[in-house]
């Protein structure tokens, strides 16, 4: 699950020991590796225009987010090369 926040992020110092907010900046808290990597793939089916099926997703979601960033940068690649 991922959650959009608007908060204090960022601190300044405030004397010698005391801290204070900065200033409100938007953040997102992640509770799950999942979500983010269906994010991803959204981001990529929307970007392509292709509709990924179920199976893929899910076959794509168990792989780590290096490896799944790659891979569908070859698969955008090989879009864009067939695409005439």
């Amino acid at each position: 699950m991922i959650e959009h926040h608007q908060g204090y992020t960022a601190i300044k110092r405030h004397g010698r020991n005391s801290f204070r907010p900065a200033g409100k900046h938007p953040f997102k808290m992640i509770y799950n590796a999942r979500t983010v990597k269906y994010d991803l793939i959204q981001q990529f089916e929307v970007s392509t225009g292709i509709i990924l099926p179920s199976g893929v997703k899910s076959n794509l979601c168990t792989q780590s987010v290096p490896i799944l960033g790659r891979e569908l940068a070859v698969m955008k690649l090989q879009i864009k090369e067939n695409k005439p």
